[in-house]
């Protein structure tokens, strides 16, 4: 009967290992967060209202300047 009782108790203390697994918790929020934060500068991406660097030239305007 003990024999069964301890057997138990180590299934019991292994599931117990498996469950509190630190560092694939921390992955796993880590991971999330970076998902996030990448769902969130894809958004306002749309956003962005440039101006053009290069200036406008209209070269088929009419000269308002008279010549003598």
């Amino acid at each position: 009967m003990d024999d069964f009782e301890d057997r138990i108790k180590e299934r019991w203390k292994e599931r117990r290992k498996k469950a509190y697994n630190w560092q694939k918790l921390l992955l796993m929020v880590l991971v999330v967060v970076a998902i996030f934060y990448t769902m969130g500068r894809l958004q306002n991406t749309g956003n962005i209202v440039s101006q053009p660097a290069a200036s406008v030239v209209d070269t088929l305007a009419a000269e308002t300047e008279l010549k003598p």
